[in-house]
């Protein structure tokens, strides 16, 4: 099979590279990911969550990744730098692979893809913004705020958690409206389900942010589910993981 390596740490990269070899792999390497990853039948990330992050921002039909975290948290990745090699060779031998759902921010002629989360900021930083909140084209709220956040369950331990949302287990399909620093007492977090059209609307155009990777300025932004999934190797403790990230983010 043909694979790509995208790495932030070249000291990792030639054992991954041997390894991957030894297997009989074909291996092209990059240090930027772009939307040839396409073409491959696997992708290695060495890095972080936000190296994959990148990746998925560059391809729609996503082949299946394998994360090794040389990073802080590493939430979406398999492995660390000490115990890769057996990790990655089983996960490659069986070829068990699990779909995560991401969401489309359509916005005033730009759309992209979110694994984590949109965020609809004010454009003017220390102002409220007036954000209209529509679900299936129907308003349901207007709150003044320092902007809004539609997170995917898998975001739900990013930005989203941060403002104050709920966290969200890995297999329950889900998005969640999460307001930042609300002008209203009691105003909470609503999660609901994927396949609902969010919507959020301001009078002044504001900044949308995309897992922290692509912004665009717009009044309005649409949120939908992808028809395109992010694809990972099966990893069997992701549920226990989960766990073990929120003790390392006290």
């Amino acid at each position: 099979m043909n694979s790509a390596v995208v790495y932030k740490s070249r000291e990792l990269l030639e054992k991954v590279e041997r390894l991957l070899k030894q297997m009989g792999h074909e291996v092209e390497s990059f240090q930027k990911p772009s939307v040839s990853l396409e073409n491959f039948d696997f992708i290695v990330s060495i890095g972080g969550d936000g190296t994959i992050l990148s990746i998925l921002q560059e391809v729609r039909k996503c082949p299946p990744i394998f994360g090794i975290n040389s990073g802080k948290i590493g939430y979406l990745t398999h492995s660390n730098s000490s115990d890769f090699e057996e990790k990655l060779r089983n996960a490659v031998e069986k070829f068990e692979v699990e779909k995560f759902d991401r969401i489309r921010c359509s916005c005033e002629g730009f759309e992209c893809l979110a694994l984590n989360e949109v965020a609809f900021l004010g454009r003017e930083r220390g102002r409220l913004t007036e954000i209209s909140i529509k679900i299936d084209s129907e308003e349901v709220d207007r709150i003044r705020c320092d902007g809004i956040i539609a997170a995917t369950q898998t975001g739900s331990t990013a930005y989203s958690f941060s403002a104050g949302g709920p966290v969200v287990e890995p297999y329950l399909p889900s998005m969640i409206i999460v307001p930042i620093a609300p002008f209203r007492f009691g105003w909470k977090p609503v999660v609901v389900r994927m396949d609902r059209k969010v919507e959020f609307e301001a009078k002044n155009p504001g900044i949308v942010i995309a897992d922290g990777k692509k912004s665009f300025e717009a009044r309005s932004v649409t949120i939908t589910r992808s028809e395109y999934p992010a694809l990972f190797f099966k990893r069997e403790d992701r549920i226990k993981r989960l766990f073990y990230i929120m003790k390392q983010i006290e």
